[in-house]
């Protein structure tokens, strides 16, 4: 997300948070998580290809260190780090950051508010995640508890949840049922190319997720001492 008022001309890249940074320097926001992480992994995966990272969330020692240095760099131009989604409205409001990282819903309520922002998916495609529902191995409902699934992922009930929570629907069907009939389209719902560019969220363990054997990757442990890091230096 950013400033159209501030931020020219609009970005398409992650580049402007990272290699361009400086251009905007004191008013980059990126999310506050050792999960960014892989938001770095995945630019570098295509700027950077002698590095061979072939998946955002299996990075061996050295492909993290490559992503802990571009985001130790990016911080000399950060304003805050942000979780809680109404500072961010808050920040793009009232100027203090300009570009960065952000949720359709938040672009949607600071938009609402008039702070004059865009969204753009990055050519480099992006991180992101689905919201699921488990049932536990030994609980001892079980027939409420698939009953409830089916409750929640019926088109109806599926669509108020996606609305208020400011979301894609799991139910292509939830579609038809939403209050916005435009619900679905700004989430791009039924884009099949816009979501094939989103990386999901993946924990990452030391068994190389890309497939590889001949090394170790680093897990969610070293991630977060490398964001510890990150946030110190």
């Amino acid at each position: 997300m950013w400033r159209t008022d501030q931020v020219k001309p609009a970005p398409d890249s992650w580049s402007a948070v990272f290699d361009q940074a400086s251009s905007q320097k004191g008013k980059v926001t990126a999310y506050d998580s050792p999960i960014y992480i892989a938001d770095a992994g995945l630019y570098l995966m295509a700027t950077k290809p002698e590095l061979g990272i072939k998946d955002p969330y299996a990075l061996d020692a050295k492909q993290l260190a490559a992503a802990a240095d571009l985001l130790k760099a990016q911080k000399a131009n950060v304003s805050e780090y942000w979780s809680d989604y109404l500072k961010e409205i808050q920040a793009f409001k009232n100027g203090s950051s300009t570009v960065g990282t952000t949720w359709q819903v938040i672009a949607n309520l600071a938009q609402a508010e008039k702070a004059p922002v865009q969204v753009v998916l990055p050519k480099e495609g992006a991180t992101g995640w689905s919201d699921t529902w488990m049932v536990g191995a030994k609980s001892e409902h079980k027939t409420c508890a698939y009953k409830f699934i089916d409750h929640i992922v019926s088109p109806k009930t599926n669509a108020a949840v996606a609305e208020y929570f400011g979301e894609a629907p799991a139910n292509r069907k939830a579609c038809a049922e939403t209050v916005d009939k435009n619900h679905c389209a700004t989430f791009h719902a039924d884009d099949e190319e816009y979501f094939s560019k989103v990386h999901y969220w993946t924990t990452p363990i030391s068994a190389c997720l890309d497939g590889r054997t001949d090394v170790a990757c680093t897990d969610y442990a070293e991630w977060t001492k490398a964001w510890t890091e990150i946030r110190n230096s």
